[in-house]
């Protein structure tokens, strides 16, 4: 938990570094953002070595204005979770490949800074792989990386680090909170997505011819 701290910490240090071209609301408009997730579960190493390190993967996030201080987005990340429970001094860690999609709404405070919450359904694309294991085999706990579907919350604290015209450079510090974790287990997980942002769709602008005479 204190390195999601750290993470929120360092985009609001960010924020000191703005450029001038702050991304401009605008009803209508649609964004997209695209650039590597690097994530963590939360959770620390267990006395007999259970642990979950940082990992790496992919993000897309779609973004459509509705006011000029507020969009929808819906957000596609691939990962590779792992997931911990335990009984007593004994525990178990689970990995799975799945894809985490987040659907939610941000709030602009201004052009630089933003905060979202999402709901988030995630769904395993594979067969679940034992990292460690203290049971005896047969007997250990199932963790949700053998379930199909995995339910939560998605929160985010959204700042631009660079600027030019349509493009920019994101940085986006990101809490999971999952309502689907099992007895004594560690499901949720934190990251930061580095992104590149561009303008997709610009809402047209329609002229209307003055009135003949």
């Amino acid at each position: 938990m204190k390195d999601f701290k750290n993470l929120i910490l360092l985009a609001c240090i960010s924020l000191t570094t703005q450029s001038i071209f702050g991304y401009t609301l605008k009803e209508g408009n649609v964004t997209a953002l695209v650039g590597p997730f690097i994530y963590k579960s939360n959770f620390a190493t267990t006395e007999t070595g259970g642990n979950s390190p940082y990992l790496g993967d992919v993000g897309l996030v779609v973004q459509g204005d509705v006011s000029d201080h507020s969009a929808l987005e819906i957000g596609l990340f691939h990962m590779n979770k792992i997931y911990l429970r335990t009984s007593g001094t004994q525990s178990i860690t689970e990995q799975t490949q799945l894809f985490h999609v987040t659907m939610g709404y941000r709030y602009y405070f201004n052009p630089y800074l933003s905060l979202a919450t999402a709901f988030y359904s995630a769904y395993s694309m594979a067969d679940p792989q034992i990292l460690h294991n203290d049971f005896a085999p047969g007997a250990e706990l199932d963790t949700s990386a053998r379930d199909k579907t995995e339910y939560g919350f998605d929160f985010s604290l959204e700042t631009e680090l660079w600027s030019q015209q349509n493009v920019a450079v994101i940085a986006d510090a990101r809490y999971a909170l999952s309502v689907t974790n099992k007895a004594n287990e560690k499901g949720d997980h934190y990251g930061l997505f580095l992104a590149v942002k561009f303008l997709v769709q610009e809402k047209p602008v329609v002229h209307r011819d003055p009135p003949k005479p």
